[in-house]
């Protein structure tokens, strides 16, 4: 599945002779090999869970979520395997419904529909009779109550209430926030209505996980998820670790919150890479330059939110994190609402007070996020950007990694700690303490611990 270890080496970039530099990468992980094989296997022995030919008759009546459209192979193989299952039960395909979730983003389109169609005709005369339905959040007539849960009412497609089996089918990325993906996810924010998804766009949920309450183990906005796709009656799941070409990684079935969990495990030791001290001066978050991210600032700035606001970040406070960027900000929708919540403010601390209270779209909600990292931090990019737009977006810039760093001396000296983050939308650098401990008393040996 992937290699243990992870790579340590002397910097590429233009940085002093004089700095203490370690540099830490995601570890290597290989996609399945037998993509169809894995899938039945993960069907016929799921986790926590009958198999799906015990959970349904041929009375039963079934829907399928999936978090997008099947246009790819992962969903598809997924798809096909579990339809495989229900054949099995002889449920006729007009039993069974498709129910395509709209991201929180997204404004319904029936765009995708005519090709799914078509792929799932391709899987076999059985594939191609199901029905196939794209959810509308803004269609209040497809919409049942399903009361309220921390001040957030639910209301999701009657299709998923109504359903004797409710599956949901998903895949996510190494680089994917784990609360937001999964099968109660594909649930709680891909087939609610637009007043839930409104809700859960509010600047309560990402100040909870800014700082997470100690009496809680989980999110205030994962235990929304959860609690919702309870009321829906989900009961199975299958999911996909996918990487940034989508080749599947792992797949799980079984139970939605057990298998929404394996793979937030799973992922999370893929992306945590461990590092040789519990703090640094300046670290530098080199981009996923081959990834599906790009190089621009707008996808720079991701990273930097999942280095500052870690749990536990190896940047110390009031150090340096330098983004290095290789090209101009494009057009998207988000990167000007990012822009736009950025430079409508005087000041980080002015950006948070504008924002907060309010429901965000993804590119606001990014800049309130980073807003929150620029308070801890001095961000610095390096690259070609525009002055002005980096003067009003509360960013310092340099046009060059070496000017960076010189900028960053007068933070932190003349021989600060640095550490470089190779792939830093998909590394978490994490310190665990010292890579060799001491046996028990009485033992001379020293024991090298486990690469986790």
């Amino acid at each position: 599945m992937y290699e243990e270890g992870r790579r340590f080496f002397v910097s590429s970039y233009s940085l002093p002779a004089n700095w203490q530099i370690e540099q830490t990468d995601i570890a290597a992980a290989a996609p399945l090999a037998a993509l169809e094989e894995e899938v039945e296997a993960r069907l016929s022995d799921p986790i926590n869970s009958f198999p799906l030919t015990e959970l349904c008759g041929a009375n039963t009546d079934i829907v399928i979520v999936c978090d997008c459209a099947p246009a790819d192979e992962v969903r598809l193989a997924i798809l096909r395997g579990v339809l495989s299952h229900l054949q099995q039960t002889d449920i006729a395909p007009e039993r069974i419904t498709l129910l395509i979730a709209t991201p929180m983003d997204n404004a319904p389109t029936n765009d995708e529909e005519p090709a799914a169609t078509a792929r799932l005709i391709g899987l076999g005369d059985y594939a191609g009779r199901i029905h196939i339905v794209r959810h509308d959040p803004e269609d209040v007539r497809e919409l049942d109550g399903m009361g309220n849960f921390e001040g957030v009412p639910l209301t999701i497609n009657y299709r998923a209430a109504e359903a004797d089996l409710l599956i949901a089918l998903y895949a996510m990325q190494l680089d994917d926030d784990p609360c937001c993906t999964g099968g109660c996810a594909t649930i709680t924010l891909g087939v609610v209505g637009a007043s839930t998804q409104r809700e859960l766009r509010t600047t309560r949920f990402y100040d909870d996980r800014i700082e997470p309450s100690p009496a809680h183990d989980h999110s205030l906005f994962q235990r929304v998820v959860r609690e919702g796709a309870r009321r829906a009656g989900l009961m199975f799941a299958v999911g996909a670790l996918v990487d940034s070409e989508g080749r599947a990684l792992a797949i799980r079935a079984g139970a939605p919150i057990n298998v929404d969990d394996a793979l937030a495990d799973l992922a999370a030791t893929l992306r945590e890479s461990n590092v040789g001290a519990p703090s640094y001066d300046v670290v530098l978050a080199e981009p996923n330059w081959s990834g599906r991210m790009g190089g621009g600032l707008f996808d720079a700035s991701l990273a930097a939110i999942h280095i500052s606001l870690a749990r536990n970040p190896v940047l110390m406070r009031g150090g340096s994190l330098i983004l290095p960027v290789n090209r101009r900000e494009d057009d998207s929708a988000s990167a000007r609402a990012f822009y736009d919540a950025l430079t409508n403010a005087p000041s980080p601390e002015a950006v948070i007070q504008q924002l907060r209270g309010r429901s965000l779209l993804t590119g606001e909600a990014r800049a309130y996020l980073l807003a929150h990292a620029m308070q801890r931090y001095h961000l610095i990019v390096a690259g070609p950007q525009r002055e002005d737009l980096m003067r009003d977006s509360h960013f310092l810039s340099s046009p060059s990694v070496r000017e960076a760093a010189e900028l960053a001396e007068n933070f932190a000296g003349k021989h600060p700690r640095a550490l470089i983050v190779r792939h830093a939308l998909s590394t978490v650098p994490v310190f665990r303490g010292p890579l060799f401990v001491l046996d028990p008393p009485g033992s001379a040996e020293i024991a090298p611990s486990r690469w986790n």
